[in-house]
């Protein structure tokens, strides 16, 4: 999700104060199982927006492990204050695609390598008292969306 921000926000708009937004860590807050084929996880962003607020909506996905389909993703929409230093709390619900069971995961997680895992993105971007756009990325490597993930609250 952090690389997804940056780069949602550059394609949005040409304005310099959107190209300085950056995200300064990524933290793990919750990760429990619900059900046999669903995960809900919580995450702490914390990001400096130079620019206007800006709320992303419509957050889905497809995660993909070496080419398969892993499972899906979506989650609520997030605020991003404008003009600051934030941190930002990101609910995400992954459901696992038909070919994997979760204990499957568990059982794989030790020889799972983050270099083979890609998503494909789609969601809405609003600048407050802007533009609005529906943004879609295929093939994202997952590795460069959590470059500055600390595990430490798991």
């Amino acid at each position: 999700m952090p690389v997804l921000v940056l780069v949602s926000v550059m394609l949005l708009s040409g304005c310099n104060a959107y190209r300085d937004i950056s995200v300064d860590s990524c933290t793990i807050e919750s990760i429990s199982p619900s059900g046999f084929k669903a995960v809900d996880a919580g995450f702490s962003i914390r990001i400096h927006n130079p620019a206007r607020e800006l709320v992303f909506s419509d957050i889905s996905g497809t995660v993909y492990f070496d080419g398969e389909e892993l499972g899906y993703f979506s989650s609520p929409s997030v605020t991003v204050p404008g003009k600051s230093v934030s941190e930002v709390h990101v609910d995400v619900t992954a459901t696992l695609g038909r070919s994997f069971s979760l204990m499957q995961l568990m059982s794989m997680a030790s020889g799972m390598r983050p270099e083979k895992f890609t998503a494909d993105i789609s969601m809405k971007v609003k600048v407050k008292g802007g533009i609005s756009k529906k943004i879609n990325l295929e093939g994202v490597p997952v590795e460069s969306l959590f470059r500055k993930v600390s595990y430490e609250n798991i």
